[in-house]
């Protein structure tokens, strides 16, 4: 959901077809993903990134693509189907080639032979056919191919052509596409597939239009799962992508952290969120912290800066109701963490005149635990001593508070 502004989005992409040229830096336009598996093909690139690799969600785009059955599929692309396209997996019963099997024998056998048994059809006979004679021939081809090689991404994608230092071949600047009103967008790469580009989107206030009440109001759907670069070339593989955020999460692979521009793009764009994911925000750094890039390394600060203010917004009632104080021991073992630690002298009886002091009513959960919705937008918790875990006070934001993200903590431990 994008207010009016221009973005640039990184994406990995993914060929279309499992032959043909994926020339570097190519000029393309945009348009819609069509076809009748082009929602599953979607919903693969919406989800399945981060639970598998780049290679296995292409080979399985490929057997969607050339019409695979569910059981014409590999083992991998079976477990793919399972985990992220579970609902499709009916739509997939039967392949394309059995679909046409059928018809081409019910025709051939109405011909009395002068049309072959389709099985026994030629790939010149199925050639003479034009287009759908052409596409016929490619699925065999690649089922013959899978069969022969497996789910073997090396081997498969040695079909595709690719170009190097085409770069100073390019003619032009990359086109705009409108691809929704006011919405115009373009894909950039100097890549081919399988590699990162990057998508350039420029949403346009519409100024005769309806009123909005609000920025959020003003946001529109960009739905770039649906989006696929056009070559405007039939020897040319169109792409499509997956983002490397989603909410599905933050997707850290190799060729997000070799890659510099995009790296930083992703880790700004969870830095500027209006509510950080600290979890996605920490998956990134644990990759990018040895990074020489100052745009990343800035990117970091902005985001620990970010953490700290939160976790300081968020103790602010302890501080000001002397709770805690500047002498009152920390013990956050690594202050890039979600959850700030102290430690004071005392158990259960100290805990509960702390508990006591916090504004609030108290309120008990099912479970016997008491807490209080105190002023900042934050509930206090009072967890007395349980064995081996000491009595605790802790802060948390509540779930509908847009300050922060919910993994936050304070704890105050009592010993």
């Amino acid at each position: 959901m994008l207010p009016p502004g221009d973005y640039t989005i990184p994406v990995m992409t993914y060929c279309m077809k499992h032959s043909g040229a994926s020339p570097d830096a190519h000029l393309y336009t945009l348009s819609k993903l069509e076809g009748s598996r082009s929602q599953i093909i979607r919903e693969l690139n919406l989800m399945a990134p981060g639970k598998f690799s780049v290679e296995d969600i292409q080979i399985t785009s490929w057997s969607l693509q050339a019409g695979l059955s569910y059981e014409e599929m590999t083992k991998t692309s079976q477990n793919i189907v399972d985990i992220v396209l579970l609902k499709y997996k009916e739509d997939l019963k039967e392949s394309y080639l059995k679909t046409i099997e059928k018809k081409w024998n019910t025709l051939s056998s109405s011909t009395q032979g002068i049309i072959p048994d389709f099985n026994k059809a030629s790939t010149q006979f199925s050639e003479n056919l034009g287009e759908v004679g052409i596409k016929i021939n490619e699925y065999r081809k690649f089922k013959n191919q899978l069969n022969e090689i497996g789910h073997n991404y090396q081997e498969l994608s040695k079909v595709i052509q690719t170009s190097r230092g085409s770069l100073q071949s390019r003619k032009g600047e990359t086109p705009w596409s409108l691809i929704l009103p006011h919405i115009y967008a373009r894909f950039v790469t100097d890549g081919h597939f399988n590699q990162i580009g990057f998508l350039q989107i420029k949403v346009i206030r519409d100024l005769q239009g309806r009123k909005v009440n609000s920025t959020y109001d003003e946001r529109v759907l960009v739905d770039i799962g649906a989006l696929i670069a056009n070559p405007n070339d039939k020897d040319v593989q169109p792409l499509a992508f997956s983002m490397f955020l989603s909410s599905q999460g933050v997707w850290v692979i190799p060729s997000l952290i070799e890659s510099p521009v995009a790296a930083g793009l992703v880790l700004a764009t969870i830095v500027a969120s209006k509510k950080i994911n600290w979890d996605y925000f920490f998956d990134l750094y644990d990759y990018l912290k040895d990074s020489k890039s100052k745009e990343i390394q800035n990117e970091i600060r902005n985001g620990l800066q970010a953490l700290q203010e939160a976790h300081d917004e968020l103790e602010k009632e302890l501080k000001e109701i002397k709770i805690i104080s500047g002498k009152t021991k920390n013990t956050t073992t690594n202050e890039n963490n979600e959850t700030r630690q102290y430690e004071k002298s005392g158990g259960d009886k100290e805990l509960e005149e702390d508990f006591d002091k916090l504004p609030g009513t108290r309120i008990k959960s099912p479970d016997g635990t008491e807490y209080k919705i105190i002023s900042n937008d934050s509930k206090a918790i009072k967890r007395i001593k349980d064995g081996d875990k000491p009595s605790t006070l802790e802060i948390q934001p509540l779930k509908d508070s847009s300050k922060f993200f919910h993994k936050l903590r304070i704890k105050v431990r009592y010993r």
